[in-house]
């Protein structure tokens, strides 16, 4: 019992430490957000990616599949990436 707790929190803090973080920020508009926190990614957010639309933008961690979505949006520019703070 006491070796299946202590690998529980081993897989517990190697998961953590793998995650992807990426920057986080919100702008109404047609510009980039800059002022950005960090966010860790949980679930099915694969990615980050940073998207601007006509009258908003954002950067955040995002299902890969979603951001491609945007990407192939007419009027939206997306870059989609999956490395640690890459948005």
């Amino acid at each position: 019992m006491k070796a299946a707790v202590c690998a529980l929190l081993l897989l517990l803090a190697l998961s953590q430490a793998k995650a992807l973080k990426c920057h986080s920020c919100f702008s109404k508009g047609g510009e980039l957000c800059e002022s950005t926190s960090i966010q860790t990614c949980s679930g099915s957010d694969d990615a980050c990616g940073a998207v601007i639309l006509p009258k908003a933008s954002f950067r955040q961690c995002i299902n890969m599949t979603v951001c491609e979505g945007y990407a192939q949006t007419p009027g939206a520019l997306a870059h989609c990436c999956s490395t640690d703070l890459c948005n």
